[in-house]
């Protein structure tokens, strides 16, 4: 899972490296536009309208306003679209569980695995330390692989990419603690945990979480997002809201995976604390 891991984050790399080296992060430099004319020349020569108007009368303030408008909307379009198909569609309904996984559930499944796991059960250890401290030597690793892999795809992305990233860290960091303590809870109670997580992330966490309605509330995807979508309320423009159906409060997702990431470590030391592990004898 390591190993897979470390090939998506070259590959996505690569992608976004390659789509920002022939600009494609910008409105202006879509195809569709007539001959390929930037759009920010369009600007230009929209602005030079303004001189014939004057800026104290409620048409020239109208066209003042609309100008304004215009411009913010060039001036972030490249954080939009870097938003919505690479942080949004790519990144945290994909990659981000797919990598916290890939180190979560290796913690114990390794040793179930390689039958192991008996050999630290047999030592004058209480059960919940073994488990709290496999999940925190864990929890470095997904923090360092998403934070460092989420970084190297933004920068590929040039200013667009740093944007987000400066936006959008504090939604990852806490995201894959709040994950990584989902996924070592599903190391402890299944017995090929990687396979169970791997299922979830598709079918619940990619696809339930972008369905409308209060189902998604169940699905720490949906939490992110409003994070993310909290971080942009003070930009002049925002990540597509279809994309971040509905969200909460920043407040309320801040409590929601904080919250959660307790309850699932709980349930984790619980279960570990009175499951026999037979089966790895």
């Amino acid at each position: 899972m390591v190993g897979i891991a470390v090939g998506l984050l070259i590959m996505v790399t690569l992608f976004v490296g390659v789509n920002t080296y022939f600009g494609r992060w910008n409105y202006g430099r879509l195809r569709a536009w007539p001959h390929r004319e930037s759009l920010n020349t369009h600007l230009v020569r929209l602005s030079q309208l303004q001189g014939l108007l004057s800026r104290t009368s409620p048409a020239g303030a109208l066209h003042w306003g609309i100008i304004g408008s215009v411009g913010a909307t060039l001036e972030n379009s490249g954080f939009l679209m870097f938003s919505r198909w690479i942080v949004f569609a790519t990144f945290q309904a994909f990659l981000l569980p797919i990598w916290t996984l890939s180190f979560a559930t290796d913690a114990l499944g390794q040793e179930r695995e390689q039958r192991t796991l008996i050999w630290f059960l047999t030592r004058p250890l209480p059960r919940w330390s073994i488990y709290l401290g496999k999940w925190l030597a864990a929890l470095p690793w997904c923090i360092s692989f998403n934070l460092g892999g989420f970084a190297l795809i933004c920068y590929a992305g040039g200013e667009p990419g740093r944007l987000a990233f400066r936006t959008y860290w504090p939604a990852i960091f806490l995201g894959t603690v709040s994950f990584s303590a989902l996924f070592h809870l599903i190391a402890a109670v299944f017995r090929r945990p990687a396979v169970v997580a791997l299922l979830y992330s598709f079918f619940f966490e990619t696809l339930v979480g972008d369905l409308p309605g209060d189902l998604k509330r169940l699905s720490i995807s949906f939490y992110i997002r409003s994070l993310m979508y909290a971080a942009t309320e003070g930009m002049t423009i925002t990540p597509d809201a279809l994309t971040v159906y509905a969200p909460v409060s920043a407040t309320t997702a801040w409590g929601v995976l904080l919250g959660s990431t307790v309850v699932f470590t709980l349930a984790g030391i619980w279960f570990f604390s009175r499951q026999e592990y037979q089966e790895d004898l």
